[in-house]
């Protein structure tokens, strides 16, 4: 059986296609890796090794694959890349992995050189080539003892979270029971009290004139 020209352009055609679905695959594994939750200013909200409270920041896998972390690189600071994920360091899927600042040195526990700044700043996560961007975070002044993360878990929206959720699921704030609207209500019934008050002192100036 010879082989033609044509039959061996299509293997490598095929060959080919296959590389590329296999390239695309891998880089989708990573795309669902976020960073999820971090604290920038940790008083005593959440307790860390040893007694301390280091700052901290949250990652999360939305995707259905395990991610291998392993030689990516998170950091506060473009200019200066230097912290990198140790080899073996894998996010299951729908999983989080909590990495401490730099106060949080601990057995068997991730921490990074750096901890985020409470005055406002960014965070970036990068692939192992040290410049492809995973996912980033820009973000203001930080509350004391207040987590600001993404509500729901790996969504587009952040917010500031009362109640931080150090490597587990982002919780909503709880509610208060006051409407939303109080700041319209309060304006009416100072509006209204102005009126009333109003009219009483023309009354009273009015009795007063006839008095006189």
């Amino acid at each position: 059986m010879s082989i033609t020209k044509n039959s061996v352009l299509a293997v490598l055609t095929a060959l080919l296609i296959l590389l590329s679905m296999l390239a695309v695959a891998a880089g989708d594994s990573s795309s669902s890796l976020v960073i999820n939750e971090f604290m920038a200013d940790n008083d005593a909200a959440v307790g860390g090794p040893y007694m301390t409270f280091p700052d901290w920041i949250e990652l999360y896998n939305s995707g259905s694959a395990s991610v291998d972390l392993s030689g990516m690189y998170l950091t506060e600071d473009l200019s200066s890349i230097s912290w990198q994920f140790p080899n073996g360091t894998v996010v299951a899927p729908g999983s989080f992995l909590l990495v401490w600042g730099n106060r949080g040195s601990g057995a068997g526990m991730l921490h990074t050189n750096f901890s985020p700044n409470a005055n406002g700043g960014a965070l970036t996560l990068l692939s192992t080539d040290g410049a492809s961007i995973i996912d980033q975070i820009s973000f203001g002044k930080q509350l004391r003892d207040v987590s600001y993360g993404r509500l729901p878990d790996g969504s587009s929206t952040w917010s500031y979270i009362l109640n931080p959720t150090a490597g587990e699921a982002n919780m909503e704030n709880p509610r208060t029971g006051v409407s939303s609207d109080w700041p319209v209500w309060v304006f009416i019934a100072l509006s209204l009290a102005v009126c009333v008050l109003i009219v009483l002192s023309g009354r009273v100036r009015g009795r007063r004139k006839n008095d006189g």
